[in-house]
């Protein structure tokens, strides 16, 4: 069975207008349009229903007992679809706004020169209204008493009145500078206890990694330490000894070839990122940002 021809919503349109305003010419004001427009429209919409609408005379055109029955049924229809495309309009209008605006995200200074800020650039073609504010700050603060929206932790919920969820789980693993020789991948041995090791503000990151990898020696505790995690991947890059990088945090330098991992085992960190807020619906333009950071940490790399 071949389906009904359906007529467009110009031609409905012209019907309801002329019938609504008593005349074609009328009826076309309403609209916008002129006398002839109308009543092509209301010609095209007779010949595919195979019957007159209206009956044309020196006095104007009459609706016929079919136009004004059609017209009952698809009135209220099309004062339904009026109905919704002006809710729809409304609903995008506030979306629109919703989407626009500053968002404050208080970020580990680490993780915000070495992962989000590199990322940033797509946030902002993707979404050109909302303008990303970043406060570097290594405190664990109450978001909305200093003006931010949301926060990027490193370390372990719970913390007392906010909302933790997990960014990015921390992993560690060993690298170097390509011009640090070593034969082959060094023994556990060897880098608990002859190897120069880069130790960061967390110093326990290396008898972790160690005993994760199973060495049941004493953790090593002699090193270069420095407190910024980029000066130790820097010193690691100068080839002053092994450094651990934590997950993605070391890209860059990998990718360059200005670190290259010194042994294959990755062991899991005791911390990780979290983004964290105080309790209750964030603003939609943070909400997007949260959602999008979200996705950045879930894709494959």
């Amino acid at each position: 069975m071949r389906p009904t021809r359906l007529p467009s919503m110009e031609q409905l349109r012209a019907l309801d207008a002329a019938l609504r305003a008593g005349s074609f010419g009328r009826g076309g004001a309403a609209l916008g349009l002129t006398h002839g427009a109308i009543s092509r429209h209301i010609a095209a919409l007779e010949e595919m229903l195979g019957a007159p609408l209206f009956q044309r005379g020196p006095r104007g055109a009459e609706p016929t007992a079919l136009g004004t029955r059609y017209h009952a049924e698809i009135a209220p229809l099309l004062a339904r679809i009026e109905e919704a495309t002006r809710r729809a309009a409304a609903r995008g209008r506030r979306r629109a706004q919703d989407d626009a605006g500053e968002v404050r995200v208080g970020v580990v200074p680490t993780f915000a020169a070495r992962w989000l800020l590199p990322r940033l650039p797509a946030f902002t073609k993707a979404h050109p209204g909302i303008r990303v504010d970043v406060v570097a700050t290594t405190e664990l603060q109450d978001p909305q008493r200093n003006g931010l929206d949301f926060l990027v932790r490193h370390g372990l919920p719970p913390w007392p009145g906010l909302e933790a969820e997990l960014l990015m789980a921390e992993t560690l693993r060993p690298v170097r500078s390509p011009q640090f020789r070593l034969r082959g991948t060094p023994s556990l041995k060897a880098i608990a206890e002859r190897l120069p090791l880069i130790f960061d503000v967390n110093r326990d990151h290396w008898a972790g990694w160690l005993a994760a990898a199973g060495w049941r020696g004493e953790a090593p505790s002699k090193g270069l330490v420095f407190s910024d995690f980029t000066l130790t991947l820097e010193a690691a890059a100068a080839g002053l000894g092994l450094a651990l990088t934590r997950g993605d945090l070391a890209e860059r330098e990998i990718a360059s070839g200005r670190l290259v991992y010194a042994h294959p085992f990755v062991a899991p960190g005791p911390r990780a990122f979290h983004l964290a807020k105080t309790v209750g619906p964030l603003r939609r333009p943070a909400q997007v940002l949260w959602d999008w950071m979200r996705a950045q940490a879930a894709a494959p790399a």
